[in-house]
């Protein structure tokens, strides 16, 4: 009993303590009321705080535990808002987002040790955000790179930078300045990814920062040994074309001495494409120095000159100064022509003839060469090609009917190894120029020589031909009706009647207009390429208002992305450099 009275005794103290205590925390409360209600509404507030709040989970990237499920949420919130609106990243929903997000973030990558997957996630995320705010955190990951640790940081920085670039938004110098000392010690050799080369790549051309150019040049210097793969790899393929691109882009006309040195370097016979591309768009500065190397009046360039078999050099200076197509390189070249000593020279200067308009001195100077040829003559500088078989396909790009007659002499006069070769190329030519007196002289000939696919060519060739007859508008006007593709003959059409717009509409400023009206309605790469060469020939003086027209056109196709159009530009991109070199003074 007395255990059971104690028991029950100290209940009761304790029961009364306890209402003690409630009520002496009632009077607290009670009296200050206004203090304590925050203290006990704060933990409420983050108990119940909103998840879809993008607000939420930025206030969460302070804190290193739930750092990581931020990240991943705040990039969950971004691509749900894009998809919604449509990729538009001007939306007004998108916009709200990046205010909240995009700082916080990039202060995050910034400022803060990450694990290497949280790192990745949150620069792709900044990445994909194409916003000039996150540039610190481009910036950082270009500076920062190491081979092999951090190369997805670059790639998706590169992606970000060009993105920026193309939208015109990118202006942060730390950000070009970094990128070019990534690219700069980047090895291609040692990356493991493709996507990786080819981002940082296209960024550095998409930001082609002026200050890009003579940094550029500085790289075109170094040495390059053809026996040793990396080096190839990462001076050729990747430092030196990057580089020879970025001046093209530029226009830096002061490379241009470096570019014919780079030319005129047997070890870098890889780069001469990208470089006569750049030095087309440098004309004024190009041309005088090209004709020096063709001379052999630059000491340098003679230097260099000695390095090429057979005294091949002038072939390859010619081919460059010929596409500048102007009329002191075509001078030169007539000349160069007339002392040339080999086949290789005498074949590779008559081709660079078609680059520039045709007149009868040129012609003659022509075909001068053909007959100097021997008839098994073999070029290993066109890859083994016949040299008589070159210029016969060559020579359709003069633009000239009369020169089917001797194409179809050539075509019968030709015998033992040689005359397949050449009668394939000449039959393609004369089907091209043929006009309508020529028709049944060249169908006798393609009776005898031709495989099906080029009877039904001469079919199709005959029959525009035949509906046209000499009138170049008419010719024009078969364009309409040019095909989607190159498949088969049926684009013979549309390039027969490119040839002929070119043939009768010579002196012609309206049918040249026509025909530059014409070609954004063409998508072919083969019959693009046609027309944009029967434009060329018919502007022997230049056009810089049609050139402008076709760069617009070429710069609406990028944006749509078109392989097969694209590949068509890169002859447009060509003829648009050429219309301009002639129009200069």
């Amino acid at each position: 009993m007395q255990n059971g009275r104690t028991v029950g005794a100290l209940s009761e103290l304790f029961l009364t303590r306890a209402a003690r205590t409630l009520a002496a925390g009632a009077l607290a409360l009670s009296s200050v009321g206004a203090v304590a209600a925050p203290l006990l509404a704060a933990p409420l507030m983050v108990g119940c705080a909103d998840e879809n709040d993008p607000k939420t989970w930025v206030s969460r990237l302070d804190d290193p535990s739930q750092r990581p499920a931020a990240i991943k949420r705040l990039s969950a919130f971004f691509e749900d808002t894009m998809t919604k609106a449509n990729k538009n990243r001007d939306d007004a929903s998108v916009k709200a987002l990046l205010d909240v997000a995009v700082d916080p973030l990039t202060k995050t990558y910034v400022s803060v040790a990450l694990d290497e997957k949280t790192r990745k996630e949150l620069i792709k995320l900044l990445a994909d955000m194409r916003d000039p705010r996150t540039t610190p955190a481009i910036a950082k990951a270009f500076s920062e790179y190491e081979p092999g640790k951090n190369d997805d940081d670059v790639k998706f920085a590169s992606q970000a930078a060009t993105g920026l670039a193309n939208a015109g938004k990118l202006t942060d110098k730390a950000v070009i300045d970094s990128l070019w000392a990534c690219f700069v010690k980047f090895h291609v050799s040692q990356a493991k990814s493709i996507n990786l080369v080819t981002d940082l790549h296209d960024a550095v051309l998409a930001v082609k920062d002026p200050s890009y150019g003579p940094k550029a040049v500085e790289r075109l210097a170094a040495p390059v040994d053809p026996n040793v793969p990396d080096q190839v790899m990462d001076q050729t393929n990747f430092w030196q074309q990057t580089s020879v691109q970025i001046i093209s882009e530029l226009k830096f006309a002061p490379a241009a001495r470096s570019l014919v040195l780079l030319l005129l370097t047997p070890s870098k016979a890889a780069l001469r494409a990208p470089a006569n591309a750049a030095l087309m768009k440098m004309p004024q500065a190009a041309e005088p120095l090209l004709i020096a190397a063709l001379k052999g009046t630059d000491p340098e360039f003679a230097k260099l000159s000695l390095l090429f078999e057979d005294k091949s050099a002038v072939a390859v200076i010619g081919d460059s100064l010929s596409w500048l197509s102007r009329p002191a390189g075509k001078a030169a070249i007539l000349d160069a022509l007339a002392a040339a000593e080999n086949d290789t020279n005498r074949t590779v200067l008559a081709q660079s003839l078609i680059h520039f308009p045709a007149d009868p001195t040129l012609v003659k100077a022509f075909l001068d060469a053909y007959g100097k040829l021997a008839p098994n003559a073999s070029i290993v500088l066109l890859r083994g090609a016949n040299a008589r078989g070159v210029l016969t396909g060559a020579s359709a790009h003069l633009y000239q009917g009369n020169l089917t007659d001797w194409l179809v002499k050539e075509m019968l006069a030709a015998k033992g190894d040689a005359a397949d070769e050449l009668q394939l190329h000449a039959l393609e030519s004369a089907i091209n120029l043929m006009q309508a007196s020529q028709l049944s002289k060249v169908e006798e000939t393609v009776n005898k020589f031709a495989a099906p696919r080029e009877k039904e060519m001469f079919k199709v060739a005959s029959g525009i031909v035949k509906q046209c007859q000499s009138d170049a508008k008419c010719y024009v006007g078969v364009l309409d009706k040019a095909v989607a593709s190159d498949q088969g003959t049926a684009a013979e059409a549309p390039v027969k009647a490119a040839w002929m717009a070119a043939e009768y509409g010579a002196g012609n400023a309206a049918i040249r207009g026509a025909l530059v009206d014409k070609i954004d309605g063409v998508k072919a790469p083969g019959i693009r390429l046609a027309v944009a060469e029967a434009i060329d020939a018919l502007a022997p003086q230049g056009d810089t208002a049609a050139a402008d027209k076709l760069d617009k056109m070429v710069a609406a196709d990028k944006l749509k992305n078109d392989r097969a159009v694209l590949q068509g530009d890169d002859a447009v991109v060509k003829v648009v450099n050429r219309l301009r070199a002639r129009a200069l003074p």
